[in-house]
């Protein structure tokens, strides 16, 4: 199971080319990155870097963003612009994370704090606190909670247990939309309002069944994204890059395209 996720993740990131949500205002475009991360691992060695970096390199990352004139924002800043034309700094970009490891809470989560940085992790809820039988340790509620009343990290839905949705029957496509948004919101005492499909796939019925549950937008991985104000597409960030190579990587994948408001 865990090679096939790391081919499939593979062959997503291979298939990237769209990494900013175009947005109209004034006769300018706003080009918003949109990046994805995953697990930050003391020691990476042998691990894939589509799916791990290490704390130093995160650091750099971030750093290097913060040197180079980006403003990180939270998805709720993105979606008041695209309806309310809310103000945008002059370089917006968006920090993600997928699945809701605990090393986001030992790692990434100071490191953001120190810069006056933030993000936004979309959390698996049937493995928050569970630390047996998965890959990686998750973070608690309790540290949910924390991190989403700091002001540095934003909690989002990634499904409740991270199937392949397009592969799921209408019922289970429903209860996974739904039942995560539920526990988000019972849990951590806010809205949750944006969803990231498992792998990046989805399919119509999911699209329709996630706004109908009261998701805003939702966010998928490469050429499946439509990238448009409701699905939006993410790039990778390979752990194995240094903060000149994510800019550089940012700027090879930048493309003009409208988003259809």
């Amino acid at each position: 199971m865990k090679k096939n996720l790391i081919l499939i993740i593979t062959a997503i990131f291979l298939a990237s080319c769209v990494v900013f949500i175009p947005m109209r205002g004034s006769g300018d475009y706003v080009r918003v990155p949109v990046l994805l991360y995953h697990n930050l691992a003391a020691d990476d060695d042998g691990l894939n870097p589509l799916l791990h970096i290490t704390p130093p390199m995160f650091k750099e990352h971030m750093q290097t963003l913060k040197d180079a004139g980006y403003e990180t924002i939270f998805l709720d800043e993105y979606y008041e612009y695209i309806k309310n034309r809310r103000t945008l700094p002059s370089k917006p970009i968006i920090i993600t994370f997928d699945d809701g490891y605990v090393s986001n809470y030992s790692y990434a989560y100071p490191i953001l704090r120190s810069l006056g940085m933030k993000a936004t992790i979309f959390i698996v809820t049937s493995t928050v606190g569970v630390n047996t039988n998965v890959s990686y340790p998750h973070f608690t509620w309790i540290q949910a909670r924390e991190m989403q009343k700091s002001g540095v990290i934003d909690i989002q839905s990634h499904s409740h247990t991270h199937p392949e949705m397009s592969l799921l029957s209408v019922p289970e496509m429903i209860r996974e939309v739904r039942m995560s948004r539920y526990l988000i919101e019972k849990n951590l005492g806010k809205k949750c309002l944006y969803f990231a499909y498992p792998f990046g796939f989805y399919k119509e019925e999911a699209l329709r069944f996630a706004a109908e549950a009261g998701y805003l937008m939702q966010f998928g991985i490469g050429e499946d994204a439509d990238n448009t104000e409701h699905m939006i597409n993410r790039i990778i960030v390979p752990g194995d890059i240094d903060g000149q190579g994510l800019l550089e990587l940012i700027d090879k994948e930048s493309v003009e395209s409208e988003v259809e408001g």
